[in-house]
C-alpha cells in the first residue's frame, strides 16, 4: 500500500523544481514496488487497519470509506472520482505528481473515518449536515470498539464542551481536545465558520498543498505526534491552537525529520 512506503522527505509541497518532484516520484513508486514485493504480514494489534492494510486491492475500500466525512455531495462525488483516479494511477505505475497531494488528502479522511468508526459513530450519518454528534444525545454512547482509556487514546475522549455544544461529529474526529474546545467555542460564540474549515481540511482538490491549510498523518489515527499541520493551516487556522502545543510540536517533529525549518507560532 502507498501510506505504508510514504517518508516524511516524499512529501514535495513547495518544491517546484520539476525535476526534484519527479525524483521524489519515482523513489515512491520504486519503494511502493519493492514493499510489494515482500508482502509483509500485518500486525493488527500494532497497526491502524485503515491506514495499513496490506495491497493496492484493500485500499480502494478505505479511502473510499474515508470519503464519508465530506458533506456536500458535489464534493463527495468529486472526492470519489479522485480516489479512483489515483489508485488506477498508481496500480498501472503512472501517477501524476498531482496525486500525492490527492492522497495526502485521502489519508486524513481515512485517519478521521477510522476514529469515527472505532468510537461507534455511524459512517452513513457523517456526511449529513443534520446529524447531530452522540455527545450531545441523552443516554450513554456505546464504544463497542474503542477504549478510550487505552494509553495515547484518551485523546479523544470528549470534553464537557462537545457534550453541551451542539454540533456536528466531524469534529469529535481530531486527537485534540483544546482543540475541538476551540472549535466549539468558535461555532458557539459566532466567530467561526465551520464549514470553511471542514473544506479546508477535507475537500480533495487536484492542487498543491502548500498554499492551502492542510494537514498530514502520519501513523496511528488517535495518536497526536502522527498528525503535521503545514503553514498555512497555522496561518489561517494557528487561533484554534491556542492551549493546545501537540499540534505545534508534532509539526515541527516532522518538519525537522525533513530538514525543514520549524514554525513558529504562540500556542
Amino acid at each position: 500500500m502507498l501510506c505504508d512506503v510514504w517518508e516524511p522527505a516524499d512529501v514535495w509541497t513547495g518544491i517546484s523544481d520539476q525535476n526534484r518532484r519527479k525524483k521524489l516520484q519515482n523513489k515512491l513508486n520504486q519503494r511502493a514496488y519493492r514493499q510489494r514485493r515482500k508482502q509483509p504480514t500485518v500486525d493488527c494489534d500494532d497497526h491502524d487497519p485503515s491506514l495499513s492494510a496490506p495491497g493496492h486491492d484493500s485500499i480502494l475500500p478505505i479511502l473510499l470509506g474515508g470519503c464519508a466525512l465530506i458533506k456536500c455531495p458535489q464534493r463527495l462525488s468529486l472526492a470519489q472520482s479522485r480516489v479512483k483516479e489515483v489508485y488506477e494511477g498508481y496500480s498501472l505505475h503512472a501517477a501524476r505528481p498531482s496525486a500525492l497531494h490527492v492522497l495526502i488528502r485521502l489519508r486524513v479522511l481515512a485517519a478521521l473515518a477510522h476514529n469515527a468508526a472505532a468510537m461507534g459513530f455511524p459512517p452513513q450519518g457523517l456526511c449529513r449536515d443534520d446529524f447531530i454528534s452522540p455527545y450531545n444525545l441523552s443516554g450513554p454512547l456505546e464504544l463497542e470498539n474503542f477504549d478510550l482509556t487505552t494509553p495515547g487514546r484518551e485523546s479523544l475522549r470528549p470534553t464537557n464542551l462537545q457534550r453541551t455544544v451542539l454540533h456536528h461529529p466531524w469534529i469529535d474526529l481530531f486527537p485534540f481536545p483544546v482543540f475541538r474546545d476551540n472549535v466549539l467555542f468558535g461555532m458557539d460564540s459566532g466567530l467561526l465558520d465551520d464549514d470553511q474549515l471542514c473544506a479546508d481540511i477535507l475537500e480533495v482538490k487536484d492542487e498543491d498543498l502548500a498554499g492551502r491549510p492542510s494537514l498530514i498523518v502520519w501513523g496511528q489515527s488517535w495518536d497526536c505526534m502522527a498528525w503535521e499541520a503545514n503553514e498555512a493551516f497555522f496561518r489561517k487556522w494557528g487561533f484554534l491552537t491556542r492551549g493546545c502545543p501537540e499540534l505545534l510540536e508534532a509539526t515541527n517533529y516532522w518538519r525537522s525529520r525533513r530538514g525543514e525549518r520549524r514554525i513558529i507560532y504562540e500556542v
